[in-house]
């Protein structure tokens, strides 16, 4: 009878301890080892983005389009953590415009925040890839991505990146939808990897006088990208030095390398006038603010993320010079962008391509950019020779 009460005050004082310590971790939880409940916010999401042709300008502001995005959750040290399930279920991750469960729709509208229970005490970051597919984690780190060329039907589904740090919830209620504690939470926008290059016109301008023009027309045949990089590194952006086209063409060599080039170059059609402003396409420019956002016809390139102006691309131009007795004379511009800003990943530059009789004559003279820097927003890029 001894022994038997002393085993169920035994139990007794067991309970005590088990209860002081549930409520102790209640008032005072250690958020160092107690799971983590996080809410994710995506809030530049746009699952249904304008359609433009390959030879559209982007409007100011553009969202790129998400085809698909997955979610990973790592330590302080970049090791991924599991993700466990909730409720018997397996917390999704993985998100895509072709699932065939509702899964996507289910996103909700744009900024629709995503919450998941119960993580590892050491998570402390979320990353979120997209238009990837459904990548492992371990993949990313020695994934490399060629820059788009833009020439596919439509503008390229640019690969995403985010990544933010978790913050943990002060504000009242501390509590998640679920009522769980230790809850934490991260703001994430999915940028691209890479800046997008467009030019959208020309401009021939008229001598002022009593001077006249050197050339009663001149001829655009073909405009070529030399400094760019065609591979680079998904995590880091850091553009692969394998596949650059670094090139230094000369005044003697210079019509031969536009003329040879076969990637990120294009043909031109473009007959300029003294004073004639034309759009790609050959329609004239008529309004003086025109900064290109809806032209259509476009020149576009991809550019890999270069942390130095030095590393700024250059544009090179092949014209011919036309004059009354019928003469045509090769010429070419040298257009180097020497803005103090580098072209970084997640903008848009836009370039409207000014010259004059002056330059013509001092083709290697550098161009100037005053560059205004906004993520994904078209940048007006106005060269000066």
């Amino acid at each position: 009878m001894n022994i038997k009460s002393f085993l169920l005050t035994a139990f007794a004082a067991s309970m005590t301890l088990v209860a002081c310590d549930k409520s102790e971790n209640l008032d005072n939880p250690n958020s160092d080892k107690m799971p983590k409940s996080v809410t994710i916010k995506l809030p530049n999401i746009q699952k249904t983005p304008s359609v433009r042709s390959t030879g559209d300008a982007m409007a100011n502001n553009s969202q790129v389009e998400l085809k698909n995005f997955k979610v990973f959750f790592v330590d302080a040290n970049g090791n991924v953590q599991t993700v466990p399930k909730y409720e018997g279920s397996e917390q999704q991750t993985y998100f895509s415009s072709d699932a065939t469960d509702g899964s996507w729709s289910a996103i909700g509208e744009q900024g629709k925040d995503i919450t998941y229970h119960f993580l590892p005490a050491a998570t402390s970051k979320v990353v979120v890839v997209g238009n990837i597919g459904n990548v492992e984690y371990s993949t990313l780190a020695a994934k490399t991505e060629a820059v788009p060329n833009d020439t596919e039907a439509g503008h390229p589904t640019y690969s995403l990146y985010g990544d933010s740090e978790l913050t943990e919830k002060t504000t009242e209620p501390k509590q998640d939808v679920a009522n769980h504690e230790n809850v934490y939470t991260a703001t994430v926008t999915l940028e691209p990897r890479v800046s997008r290059f467009e030019i959208y016109g020309f401009e021939y301008q008229q001598a002022t006088a009593p001077a006249t023009n050197k050339y009663t027309s001149v001829a655009l045949e073909k405009i070529a990208l030399n400094h760019y990089y065609t591979q680079y590194d998904f995590v880091t952006k850091t553009p692969e030095e394998d596949g650059k086209v670094w090139d230094n063409p000369t005044k003697e060599t210079a019509w031969t390398w536009i003329e040879n080039r076969t990637d990120w170059c294009d043909a031109l059609n473009l007959s300029l006038e003294p004073g004639d402003k034309k759009f790609v396409d050959g329609t004239t420019i008529t309004d003086p603010n025109e900064d290109g956002e809806e032209a259509t016809g476009i020149i576009t390139y991809g550019l890999a993320h270069v942390e130095s102006s030095t590393n700024n691309p250059e544009l090179l131009l092949a014209l011919r010079g036309n004059t009354a007795d019928n003469a045509s004379t090769p010429l070419y511009l040298h257009g180097k962008f020497t803005s103090k800003d580098p072209f970084v990943s997640g903008k848009i530059y836009r370039v409207f391509f000014t010259f004059d009789d002056e330059n013509l004559s001092q083709p290697e003279r550098c161009v100037e950019l005053n560059v205004k820097v906004a993520n994904w927003t078209v940048v007006p890029v106005t060269p000066e020779f």
